[in-house]
């Protein structure tokens, strides 16, 4: 599987488990803590994957690769976003 495919499932997964996970929290349902707990290994699964992908890239310099990292590392939902709707273009390497 390649790089950009494992990032953009990975984010829309962890979106996806960990929004219902906080509903089902929520509202008291059991298995709520199965999903939060699934959404939180995807989301470490989309920080690594993504923050690999900002590293190895060539079309973009030093300081900003940093920029991104951090962002990753602390904002990861809104960076998430911010990558997939601008970054990434320009970012990652087309194959």
């Amino acid at each position: 599987m390649k790089l950009g495919t494992i990032v953009k499932l990975s984010f829309i997964a962890s979106l996806i488990v960990t929004i219902i996970g906080a509903y089902l929290k929520i509202t008291h349902w059991q298995g709520a803590e199965a999903l939060l707990v699934t959404g939180v290994i995807t989301t470490l699964i989309f920080i690594v994957s993504a923050i690999y992908e900002v590293r190895t890239s060539r079309r973009i310099d030093h300081t900003e690769k940093t920029m991104w990292t951090i962002a990753f590392i602390f904002f990861s939902g809104i960076a998430g976003i911010i990558y997939f709707s601008i970054g990434r273009k320009r970012i990652a390497r087309r194959f």
